[in-house]
């Protein structure tokens, strides 16, 4: 089995909400279609006037909950963050074996993992409290699933027990979990697609606020893309004769491997600026 598999896929299928609700403003951005005991003050006229634009403080205010979608996406960072560091480790495992940073390559695993655990943990959770639409919640149920696959991979690899794939861990786990991540990526942009979410405009740029979430959930999808490969490349397929396809340090695999961990960190970047969560660290005041 290979590392290469561990993709983040964050289900941030933010403002998808049920077909009866309505903003409450025509500047909502996305996600705001949130009733008023929703933990999330309005904007006034004043404030909406001020939403025209990066670094979208204003319109920032309008997602239902939004503190938790700041928590979420700062634990996708470092997932990715993790995950991009655990593919450098496998890759100098491969040149000196002995060395610091090759020894935390399962540690890195570990990380990475279980940051992706608790981000679709509470993602879960954010899209149940704003009404997300079902096909929304399959794919980050999808996602979530996909996570536990990954979390064996590095926990078994630690405990290195030949029965269990010695360091490598075991050899489905990865594969099954990217293809879970992949296909959660999928259904949540066939999602955003078949329903518009609320603030989003198919009018305007991939950079308008309201499409932001849009936006990223296709940076997580081509991640994926690049995962998947890099995994069937790799992958070891329980010692077949004809496997793996490429070996782990050849140009292939980590390119594929360090495309996807770098795209799965940019896209997070971008969620995280949708909810303002690099300038605003506060709730709102309690009335």
């Amino acid at each position: 089995g290979v590392k290469a598999a561990l993709c983040g896929g964050q289900q941030i299928c933010p403002s998808q909400v049920g077909p009866d609700r309505r903003l409450p403003t025509a500047a909502a951005m996305s996600d705001s279609d949130f009733n008023e005991d929703s933990g999330n003050d309005s904007l006034s006229d004043s404030e909406v006037g001020k939403a025209d634009g990066f670094p979208f403080t204003e319109e920032a205010k309008l997602i239902p909950f939004r503190m938790q979608q700041v928590v979420l996406n700062w634990i996708f960072i470092v997932a990715s963050v993790a995950l991009i560091l655990d593919f450098g480790a496998l890759q100098e495992l491969f040149v000196d074996p002995k060395s610091r940073f090759a020894e935390l390559c399962n540690w890195f695993g570990v990380l990475s993992c279980i940051c992706w655990l608790l981000g679709f943990i509470l993602l879960c959770h954010w899209l149940h409290s704003v009404g997300a639409t079902q096909m929304g919640l399959a794919g980050a149920y999808m996602k979530l699933v996909a996570s536990c696959f990954f979390n064996l991979q590095p926990l078994t690899g630690t405990m290195n027990d030949p029965l269990l794939g010695g360091s490598a861990g075991l050899w489905w786990s990865n594969l099954t979990g990217i293809l879970f991540f992949h296909f959660g990526n999928i259904v949540s942009c066939t999602d955003f697609y078949l329903h518009t979410p609320p603030g989003a405009d198919k009018r305007k740029g991939w950079l308008f606020h309201g499409n932001l979430p849009v936006t990223a959930m296709w940076v997580y999808q081509a991640a994926t893309w690049f995962l998947v490969t890099s995994n069937f490349l790799a992958c070891s397929f329980n010692g077949a004769t004809w496997a793996p396809l490429a070996a782990i340090p050849s140009p292939p695999v980590y390119i594929c491997q360090f495309s996807g961990g770098f795209l799965l960190l940019f896209g997070s970047i971008i969620y995280t600026v949708w909810c303002d969560g690099f300038r605003n660290f506060s709730h709102p005041p309690l009335a």
